[in-house]
């Protein structure tokens, strides 16, 4: 019972895929001549992607330090940046990834700060 019930997925699904070839949407492949893998065709543009890359515009994303700020309750590296950042009053809330770079700079902090530093830009740029 089984394998006649594999048999029929098996038939159905190429029944799929002729329909779909016959009907304009894919191309016949022929085995016997070699295909370039290297060859490389676009994909068609995304129209739900904008054109930066952001999902914000960068007139509505927050300054590098404040966002740093919000992320008190995280785990990890960037939440001990975050509240290291906030028991420091000199720390630049609306400064760029730069000026928290060079406050973290000036107190000494150990590698891990600055790896922590580098994450959360990765994650903030992709607002």
């Amino acid at each position: 019972m089984m394998e006649r019930t594999m048999d029929k997925n098996v038939v159905d699904d190429l029944r799929r895929e002729v329909g779909h070839i016959a009907s304009g949407g894919g191309a016949w492949q022929d085995i016997t001549k070699p295909m370039d893998h290297l060859a490389f065709t676009p994909a068609p543009t995304d129209v739900r992607l904008r054109e930066t890359g952001r999902t914000k515009e960068p007139a509505e994303a927050i300054p590098f330090g404040r966002w740093v700020l919000q992320q008190i309750g995280r785990c990890g590296f960037i939440g001990e940046l975050a509240k290291a950042a906030k028991a420091g009053r000199a720390f630049p809330k609306d400064g760029a990834s730069e000026a928290v770079r060079k406050r973290i700079s000036e107190q000494g902090a150990d590698p891990d700060m600055h790896e922590a530093l580098d994450d959360a830009e990765l994650d903030w740029s992709a607002l």
